[in-house]
């Protein structure tokens, strides 16, 4: 008997810091997406793509539901997670079991909305003595949410995370391949190595810097033609005067520092030798620009 074949949208929804972007990451067995401990981190979908002979899941990660969304990068991030719902077969929602269920009306309402089968995912459940699972179970199930099934996952340990695949293997709908078997992620190279400078500004900068920069990859030389090296021009925009020394530390040593471990971490995600050059440039109050939002490559 032939099996049928089975293809779909699996889309990650959570609030900022549930973990959705570390889960993703342990799904697919790649680092497609990056992640800090700072919420907020993941700022537009990803599309990530699992391709086995019987399968194709596509999964997208998206940004975390932000309540109060005072800025438009805030409510730009939030029409991404509605516009998830637009094409999901299976909604994934994330939840960190580490804190009580705090999940607002209104985003509880927009899944209870959609006739989407959700899988809830409790993730971070390896951290025992401060999980909610007991509490947030029954809370989820009295508001009658489209639930399907329930795992208890460790994205960071990656336990669960081979059970989880399996069930949503099962509920994908029958249907033909959406991208070819050799595609990973419809991002190109560009998005992969900005989103990785930025993942080392989270990392090397504290207070509200991280959510005052983006970063644009001007110039990729090399990376096509797996040169022995590759020259990368990259700027990081910032959206204050004041945050231009920050971002540069005494005599250029914070940038220093940011441009050695981002190269280091590109050149294990290209598998090749890179000359990077990091430039900061001012883009006055970015956040709130919604024409530049929507016409940059912030959100391209």
């Amino acid at each position: 008997m032939e099996i049928e074949f089975r293809s779909g949208f699996v889309n990650l929804i959570g609030l900022p810091n549930s973990g959705k972007s570390t889960l993703l990451n342990a799904l697919t067995g790649e680092k497609m997406a990056i992640i800090s401990p700072k919420p907020q981190t993941t700022r537009q979908r990803i599309l990530a793509l699992i391709n086995e002979p019987t399968f194709q899941i596509i999964f997208s990660d998206t940004p975390g539901f932000i309540e109060q969304a005072n800025y438009p990068l805030h409510q730009t991030m939030n029409m991404q997670v509605r516009l998830a719902f637009e094409d999901a077969d299976v909604i994934l929602l994330v939840i960190d079991s580490t804190l009580p269920c705090n999940l607002s009306e209104s985003f509880l309402q927009m899944l209870k909305d959609s006739s989407i089968p959700i899988i809830l995912c409790l993730n971070k459940t390896d951290r025992g003595k401060d999980n909610h699972v007991n509490e947030i179970i029954p809370f989820l199930e009295d508001y009658q949410l489209p639930i399907k099934s329930i795992h208890k996952v460790s994205a960071l340990q990656q336990t669960g995370i081979s059970e989880l695949l399996e069930d949503i293997k099962f509920m994908l709908p029958v249907h033909p391949a959406y991208y070819p078997d050799d595609i990973l992620s419809n991002r190109p190279v560009r998005f992969f190595i900005s989103e990785l400078i930025r993942e080392k500004i989270y990392q090397l900068y504290d207070a509200e810097i991280p959510y005052h920069t983006f970063v644009v990859v001007e110039n990729c030389k090399g990376v096509d033609e797996k040169k022995e090296m590759a020259i990368i021009d990259a700027f990081i925009f910032v959206g204050k005067q004041s945050h231009i020394p920050i971002l540069i530390g005494k005599q250029g040593s914070k940038l220093k520092e940011l441009g050695t471990k981002s190269r280091l971490e590109i050149e294990q995600y290209l598998d090749q030798k890179v000359y990077l050059n990091l430039s900061v440039k001012l883009r006055k109050d970015w956040r709130n620009n919604s024409t530049f939002l929507n016409k940059s490559s912030v959100f391209q």
